[in-house]
């Protein structure tokens, strides 16, 4: 993800989904693969739009070779600003995804901005999006 972070005034948003597990011995989520921009995606300065073309079939073959162990766990995208925020569109379109039938109850959002980044969850249970802060700031 951070290959597409909008350091220069040219670079255009990017984005993707985030692909885990829940480890079982502490119910942890891991990441453990994005996917990124395909040919088929929207991407200007201030917008980028995920077509399922190219993130589904990534997402498909990946399943599959997890034996369903990995599932789709939210989305990621970059802003052209220092600390990213989510704009109105974001957040509707969070609670548009979170509507949807997945493997788990909790989805994740990351927003990458030129320095730093960010995450959001949201859980079926409360439809609110909350800001998850990092304890340590150098990690």
């Amino acid at each position: 993800m951070n290959n597409y972070r909008q350091i220069n005034r040219k670079d255009l948003e990017a984005g993707g989904i985030l692909i885990g597990r829940i480890l079982i011995e502490n119910e942890n989520y891991v990441i453990d693969d994005v996917t990124i921009p395909t040919q088929y995606d929207k991407r200007t300065r201030n917008r980028f739009k995920r077509n399922p073309k190219g993130h589904q079939e990534y997402y498909d073959d990946l399943f599959r070779e997890t034996d369903g162990r990995c599932f789709y766990l939210g989305e990621w995208h970059t802003h052209p600003e220092r600390l990213p925020r989510p704009s109105f569109i974001d957040k509707r379109n969070w609670k548009r995804i979170n509507e949807l039938k997945f493997e788990t109850e909790d989805l994740f959002f990351i927003i990458l901005g030129t320095t730093d980044l960010k995450v959001w969850s949201i859980s079926k249970n409360e439809d609110k999006i909350i800001l998850l802060d990092r304890e340590d700031k150098n990690g």
